[in-house]
């Protein structure tokens, strides 16, 4: 049971004290709580319990949810600059290319030559 206000933390309070109240009673006087009784505060049990467990498996969805979508996220900005880098290795290694360097020179000479004739 999630406790967000004081109210509910005084009604809880307030309910488990009158619960243990009637317990200390009862075996003062030495009789066992009734079976229907007894039936009726488990079965209350049961229920908090139950609320308890579907609470805290929603908490740990929403969180799953939230942590699948940071790690997509992730995987995207690394795709995204493996792509850059990529492009960046690419683009320098056609700097530093000498063969295209000698094309390129090699193409000049020629319109150089035939123009001269």
């Amino acid at each position: 049971m999630d406790i967000k206000t004081l109210e509910q933390a005084l009604k809880l309070q307030n309910d488990l004290a009158t619960r243990l109240t009637q317990s200390m009673v009862s075996l003062r006087m030495g009789k066992m709580p009734s079976i229907d009784m007894t039936l009726k505060e488990k079965e209350q049990w049961v229920a908090r319990a139950q609320a308890e467990v579907e609470t805290a498996v929603k908490e740990r969805d929403e969180a799953i949810s939230r942590w699948d979508k940071r790690v997509t996220q992730r995987k995207a900005s690394v795709v995204k600059l493996q792509g850059e880098l990529k492009d960046l290795k690419n683009q320098l290694a056609e700097q530093n290319d000498p063969s295209k360097d000698r094309k390129a020179a090699n193409s000049k000479k020629e319109v150089r030559s035939k123009k001269s004739r």
